[in-house]
């Protein structure tokens, strides 16, 4: 925890290490961060119970999860997937591999934030013009209807299918 917190901080990463799942989800809950790396052996809660929880929170659900364990069994990579985690290193670790992961992870994150926000303001954008082009268009129909009413004798049969 010391080793990485130290690799994490000297690459310019704000870090906020935690001893133990319910601390992890506790800090996650209180300030969501851009990123987790969890190790799956903790005291009191492993880590496939804090991701499973992160994950079924609607506040930290899209925080990217990499786990960093010493189990190595496929098994334990593919559960680690398919509770939502991101990645899975391996220890002992490559001080440049997992700065890598993490600067890819954060980048993508970041990323797919900003396209939902945008997503939402085009959406947002789009139901105010539909609204605004809404009320003038029933207008015109409107007026289209009564002119027809009143000169329906004075139209040609053409016209008037």
């Amino acid at each position: 925890l010391r080793l990485l917190a130290t690799l994490l901080g000297n690459a310019g990463y704000q870090v906020r290490p935690v001893r133990d799942g319910r601390m992890a989800l506790t800090a996650a809950e209180s300030n969501p961060p851009d990123l987790i790396l969890l190790d799956i052996m903790m005291p009191e809660m492993d880590g496939y119970e804090v991701c499973r929880q992160l994950k079924a929170n609607d506040r930290t659900r899209e925080i990217p999860v990499i786990f960093i364990s010493a189990l190595d069994d496929v098994h334990d990579k593919i559960n680690s997937f398919t509770l939502g985690a991101v990645d899975y290193v391996t220890k002992p670790f490559q001080a440049e591999e997992v700065l890598a992961r993490v600067h890819s992870h954060i980048t993508l994150y970041k990323l797919q934030r900003d396209l939902r926000e945008q997503v939402a303001e085009l959406d947002a954008f789009a139901h105010t013009v539909a609204h605004d082009l809404k009320n003038p268009l029933a207008l015109v129909i409107g007026l289209a209807d009564f002119v027809m009413l009143q000169y329906e004798d004075s139209i040609p049969p053409a016209v008037n299918n």
